[in-house]
């Protein structure tokens, strides 16, 4: 089988997505029917580019790179591939946060995924700068956090913490190349939100917005445990 620059890029971002449904494969623009879609990854998975994820809890099927995949997604996304969770929380979060791309990138020009976005920022106190993806638009470049509701208040405003500090002394720029971003972040619920809200830093620089699945327009996945 002769694989195709459309292979390379589905297995590149299957690698940085950690996962990717059938539909979500579909939406991000890969194929353009279900029959084609199935076909092809067919194909793939019985090379072993991609393998299925086989689990009672989801209706569709799920694919994550295959033990060939490494030999034409590069070393850098290789590295990735063995540090996977396949916990039932870790998948829900993952095929969330593509949701949320697939929601937010009808309205920026691009997208950047967790793993290009680790940074860690030192001031008199260290936070680890770990965004669930970035959205680039022709204004403001905007990080994404999605909120399953599985978060601790405090562990939250430690994070909301982080971002505070990146506002100050040119420290993002320092960073990730820009000098103002803005933080989405898209949780459960308005209730939830309310909740997440009360812990925001008190920071005049600081742009955050907490919005729900359904205000956002991201389809939420069903969780379970």
């Amino acid at each position: 089988m002769r694989v195709t620059d459309r292979d390379i890029r589905l297995v590149k971002d299957m690698a940085l997505s950690h996962l990717l449904s059938r539909d979500q494969i579909i939406d991000l623009g890969f194929f353009s029917s279900i029959t084609r879609a199935n076909t092809r990854l067919r194909e793939l998975s019985s090379t072993a580019l991609i393998r299925r994820l086989e689990t009672p809890f989801f209706a569709q099927s799920l694919y994550v790179p295959g033990c060939r995949a490494s030999e034409i997604v590069g070393s850098g996304i290789s590295n990735l591939i063995d540090r996977r969770s396949g916990s039932p929380r870790f998948v829900c979060h993952a095929l969330s946060v593509t949701n949320a791309r697939i929601a937010l990138s009808q309205k920026g020009v691009g997208w950047r995924f967790e793993q290009q976005l680790w940074r860690t920022l030192e001031t008199p106190r260290r936070f680890e700068i770990r965004p669930d993806g970035l959205i680039l638009t022709n204004s403001i470049p905007i990080f994404v956090e999605v909120d399953l509701g599985h978060v601790a208040p405090a562990k939250f405003k430690e994070k909301l913490a982080g971002y505070s500090a990146l506002t100050h002394e040119n420290r993002c720029r320092d960073l990730y190349g820009f000098d103002t971003f803005r933080l989405l972040t898209i949780t459960t619920g308005s209730l939830r939100a309310r909740h997440l809200r009360t812990v925001l830093p008190k920071s005049p620089g600081f742009d955050f917005l907490c919005q729900t699945f359904e205000e956002t327009g991201v389809r939420p996945i069903r969780q379970w445990s």
